[in-house]
This record gives C-alpha cells, structure tokens and sequence, in this order.
C-alpha cells in the first residue's frame, strides 16, 4: 500500500513537473513575444519621436526664419513710414540756431546756415554780390558783421565767415546723391522779410540743370534738386532739411511767379559742400569744363540721325583753344556717356562735372559720329 501511494505521488509529481514545465515554455514563449514586441514598439515610437523631433526642428527653423522676415518688413515700412512723416517743429527747435538771416545793413536780404565747427557760414552768391557791407544776424537777435570768404558764380555758392566767434552747433549735413524723388523736405528761412519761416513739400526731382534770372542777368546751374516746398524772395541761402533735419541742399531760386509755381530750386549740398571746402582751403573753386555748346537731343535729331533714344547731347559748337577742341570733339558729335556713366541729357552730363570732376583730370566719353560709336579721352580745363 505504501508504495502505491509513493507511486501515485511520484506520477502526480510527474505530471505536475511536466505541466510546470509545458507553462513555463509557454510562458516563456509568451514573454519572448512580448519583449520582441516591446522591442518593436520602441524602435516605433522612437522613431516617432525622431520624425516629431525633425518636424519640430524644420517648423522652429522655418518660424524663426518667417519671424526674420516679418522684422526685417516691419523694420522697412517703419523707416518708411519715418521717411514719409516729418517732425517740422522738432526739426526746426534744432536747426533754428544755426540758420541766420543776411542783411545789407537796411534789410534781410537772404538766409544762410552754419555749415562747420569752424562758424563758417553758406549762402548763394547772388545774395551778397556786389554788397558793400554784410550783416549776420542769429536767431537770438545778435548781430555780426561777415565777411565774404569766397564764392562761385557757376555753382552760386558764397562762403562766409563772421568776425564775432558765433559758437553755434553746425547743422547735420547729408549725402545727397541718396536724396529720392517723392520723399518730403521742409525749408527753413527768411521770405520777404519774415524770419524763421518754415514750409514744407517733397523732392519733385533731382539733377537739374537750369538757367536761372539773377537781378544781374541769367545763368545755368546744374546739380539742382527740384523741389515744391514754397520758395520765396529772402528764401535764397535756406537749408533744405529731409525727414531726419539733415541738409540736403541749399534754396537758390525759383520759377518766375509771372509763369508758374511750385517749381523751386537747391544746390545739392554735396555740390555745395565740394564748393565750399574748396574756398576755404584755397579761396576759390576751379570749374571743371569742356568747352563746347551742348543741347538735349530733339525728337528731330534722332529720327534724323536713326538713333532710337532722345538720351544723349548733342555738341552744337566747339570753343577754340579748349580741352574739347584739343581732344577732337567735333560739331554734331553726340555724347552718350562720361565715365561708363549714361548721360541722358545737359543735366547728368553738366551735374557729373560739376560733383565729381577736377580740373586737370582726364575723362573719357563715349561718342557717336556719323553713325559710329568711338570714345574720346579730354583732359578738362577750368571754366574761365
């Protein structure tokens, strides 16, 4: 009987052994599936997360890029916007100090500006011509008699300088070869005999080459901007301001009133400047030139000659014994170009000269004669 028991327990030993050991290969099994697809998850998942980690980076790059955009465009239109509005009376409260009336010792007869840390002041040369006497008066009242320290009838550009130290800030000067058509300026000076007034317009264009009428007679300018601020009698010497109250130019003239309005005119202060530094240094300004007679082409002119374009100058005559004669220019020649620059008309061809040549310099213009384009090297001379 005992061993028949010992045996049943054996087998159920047996059978219970075997039955551990069918679970734990099944189980076994079951945890390899499920490690492998755990495994498989997280390599799933991770992936996942790289791809979302990749969207995220090329959406933050993106953003950032889209963000650097919409600055650089807010940036633009706020100087835009800063360009288009002008701050007359914070400009004015500036300048004030430095822009001072000329008088003959009777009446104003013009308007001026301190252009340097020296007190040197700028005025056109119509306005002190021939005076006798030349008075200074600053924005507080106090008088200063001036002296001419040189001028250029061609560039109507006048230098003064004041016997009484003035200890005045200069005015901020600008370059204007940046100067646009369309942005607005404000003119600063002493119409008719009423000082401190201010008027404000915009640039209406820019290189100008115009005659002008002078109580002494008539004369072309060039390097002048256009502008619709309105210019009157004692405006002459008047800075004109851009948005920021920096000179651009100096007030010369404008249309006879009997013809139009709205038309006024400034040297551009980089000619202004160039004049300027020049008469201070050496007591004059020596005027580049060619010596020839020029003229716009006409609509005649160009389908006479088959050209396809009205840009160009026409030479309508050679003065003898000049830099043009001595380099071969010729009657009927047309300039097309100085420099590798297009001249389109008088204007650019006489406003180059004017800023960016000097006497005695060399400079080759492109020319066509007689249907044939050739250039021609001249070596200018000085206006006489």
């Amino acid at each position: 009987m005992i061993n028949k028991a010992i045996i049943g327990i054996l087998i159920s030993l047996l059978v219970l052994t075997g039955a551990l050991c069918t679970y734990s290969y099944n189980l076994n099994n079951e945890v390899s599936a499920l490690t492998q697809q755990l495994s498989t998850f997280q390599k799933e998942e991770t992936a996942r997360i790289d791809a979302l980690n990749n969207e995220w980076t090329t959406f933050r790059v993106e953003t950032q890029a889209k963000i650097k955009t919409l600055d650089d465009e807010l940036s633009s239109v706020t100087s835009q916007l800063s360009k288009a509005v002008i701050d007359a009376n914070g400009i004015y409260q500036r300048t004030r100090q430095a822009i001072v009336k000329i008088s003959d010792g009777q009446k104003i007869i013009g308007t001026g500006f301190v252009l340097d840390a020296k007190g040197h002041i700028v005025t056109p040369q119509h306005v002190v011509q021939d005076r006798a006497q030349i008075d200074v008066i600053l924005s507080d009242g106090t008088l200063s008699v001036a002296t001419v320290t040189g001028t250029c009838m061609y560039s109507d550009v006048a230098v003064l300088t004041s016997k009484e130290a003035l200890n005045i800030e200069a005015l901020t000067l600008a370059d204007s070869s940046n100067v646009r058509v369309g942005e607005p300026v404000i003119v600063i000076g002493n119409p008719l005999d009423l000082p401190g007034t201010i008027t404000s317009g915009i640039v209406s264009q820019t290189n100008r080459f115009v005659e002008i009428s002078y109580d002494s007679g008539t004369r072309w300018v060039a390097n002048l901007i256009q502008l619709d601020a309105a210019v009157n009698f004692g405006n002459s010497g008047s800075p004109l301001l851009n948005s920021k109250g920096e000179v651009i130019g100096m007030v010369i003239g404008r249309v006879d009133p009997n013809l139009g309005d709205g038309i006024y005119y400034a040297v551009s202060l980089n000619k202004v400047k160039r004049v300027a530094d020049s008469i201070i240094t050496r007591g004059s300004f020596d005027y580049p030139w060619l010596g020839v007679e020029i003229a716009n082409l006409t609509p005649e002119t160009v389908r006479a000659r088959g050209l396809k374009t009205t840009n160009g100058v026409l030479v309508k005559g050679v003065i003898t014994n000049t830099p043009a004669g001595a380099a071969g220019i010729k009657v009927d020649d047309i300039i097309m170009g100085i420099r590798g620059m297009a001249v389109q008309g008088t204007a650019d061809l006489t406003s180059y000269l004017g800023e960016y040549m000097s006497i005695d310099e060399v400079v080759t213009l492109e020319i066509i004669r007689d249907g044939a384009k050739l250039e021609l090297s001249v070596k200018l001379g000085k206006r006489p």
